[in-house]
């Protein structure tokens, strides 16, 4: 065999040694993701209601508005609450509502956030207690995902592992595991997942960034193969040199 030969086999072994590394990493690398069965954005929401009974006079948001801390909401005006007024020299006071030189108790946002339901209306009769309106909360969006795992997979899983959000455009926003329930069923964990994401806004991506918003998630698990090493040996040389 001549030189040029064993060079021309030295380089074939070696692109075949390089080909069966990549496509083993390939692998590794889908082996340690999981897409989520069902996903959501979810927001932290608080209910508006009153302590009194009586009649709406005032509606001053509607669903989709956003609102300040103390802005007004609902003005209603209560019976109940005009005898507890001239029974009592001191008018109650909250956090969660005014009550006006006339006796008219004005519903008032207690958290900064986005008017998500309303369930009055102006000459409308309200129970004391009814729910009246909710508000999701600002800065408080997250995505909430269901994953069907073996008990195998379902161990790999790490609090503020990274998680890919992909909107229904098909943008992707990164997030991380916060929060993790588990429920075994026919020897599956169904994990539910709840994911933080710096990249959720109300409004953003065009408007597609909302509460209920469907979304799939894609969780990256502990890697344990063969390859772990290498390939986060790999990542740390790429992230110092600014790749």
């Amino acid at each position: 065999m001549t030189w040029g030969n064993r060079f021309r086999l030295l380089v074939g072994l070696i692109v075949i040694v390089a080909i069966v590394g990549a496509a083993t990493l390939v692998l590794n690398q889908r082996e340690s993701q999981v897409a989520s069965t069902t996903a959501s954005i979810k927001a932290i929401s608080y209910s508006i209601g009153s302590d009194y009974a009586g009649t709406i006079v005032k509606q001053s948001v509607k669903q989709g508005d956003t609102v300040k801390q103390g802005q007004p909401l609902i003005t209603i005006q209560s019976a109940n609450l005009m005898a507890y007024l001239a029974q009592q020299k001191a008018k109650p006071t909250s956090t969660a509502y005014t009550i006006g030189p006339d006796g008219q108790l004005t519903l008032i946002a207690t958290q900064p956030g986005i008017v998500s339901k309303i369930n009055a209306s102006v000459g409308g009769f309200v129970s004391a207690g009814q729910s009246l309106a909710t508000i999701d909360r600002t800065g408080t969006l997250y995505t909430l995902a269901t994953f069907k795992l073996d008990p195998y997979d379902f161990s790999r899983i790490q609090k503020g592992a990274r998680v890919d959000l992909a909107l229904p455009n098909s943008q992707e926003v990164a997030g991380s595991v916060s929060v993790v329930r588990v429920q075994t069923a026919g020897g599956k964990a169904d994990a539910t997942v709840e994911i933080a994401s710096n990249g959720l806004e109300i409004g953003g991506h065009n408007g597609l960034v909302q509460p209920g918003t469907p979304v799939t998630a894609v969780m990256h698990l502990r890697e344990d193969g063969p390859f772990a090493g290498v390939k986060q040996t790999v990542h740390a040389l790429l992230l110092q040199i600014g790749l």
